[in-house]
């Protein structure tokens, strides 16, 4: 045993030991028996740390591919949902006016009752309100003028409600003074 516990501090410490004294202990066939089998049990241990890492790292892998695959399943699903609920509140039809290709430009009118902006500068919306809400529209701030916005106006709203909505824009500030709308 006293002879195990040197081979094992000749191990962890070789600087003590000179070349001599290491080659006559590993000459000894009982020391170099022990010596052999620490030697291989520790490159045993090497490979199997080696095989585990790369188990992990395709597990991690698979987690993370599942992950990323419920997440869009998820999505998918979501946005799916929000766009089938729309589509059962507006009816398939939509007239076709003279006005068609400005509509395409400007708003895509879904039902007499609503109106859908995409991409639309803020005067081309307020023109729009201002005749349906019979009032006018004053500026104090020109750069607010050409502000686009993507937005839903239900006509049904009233126009406090849509000055309200307008107004949760950044950069947007509109209030009513009698029948002026004032942009600032």
């Amino acid at each position: 045993m006293k002879d195990l516990d040197e081979l094992l501090r000749m191990i962890e410490h070789p600087q003590e030991y000179t070349d001599d004294a290491i080659q006559q202990m590993l000459e000894r066939p009982d020391m170099l028996e022990y010596y052999e089998l620490m030697v291989s049990a520790e490159k045993g241990f090497v490979q199997r740390r080696k095989r585990r890492s790369r188990s992990m790292k395709i597990w991690r892998s698979a987690a993370i591919l599942v992950g990323v695959i419920a997440l869009t399943g998820i999505t998918f699903a979501t946005i799916n949902n929000s766009v089938s609920r729309e589509e059962q509140q507006i009816p398939a039809t939509q007239e076709i006016t003279a006005d068609a290709p400005r509509q395409l430009l400007t708003g895509t009118t879904l039902q007499d009752s609503i109106r859908i902006y995409e991409n639309v500068i803020l005067e081309e919306i307020l023109s729009e309100l201002a005749g349906y809400y019979h009032v006018s529209v004053e500026y104090h701030n020109d750069q607010a003028r050409n502000i686009r916005l993507y937005m839903k106006w239900d006509k049904t709203s009233s126009l406090p409600q849509m000055i309200e909505r307008l107004n949760t824009f950044e950069k947007i500030s509109i209030r009513q003074n009698n029948n002026r709308l004032i942009v600032e």
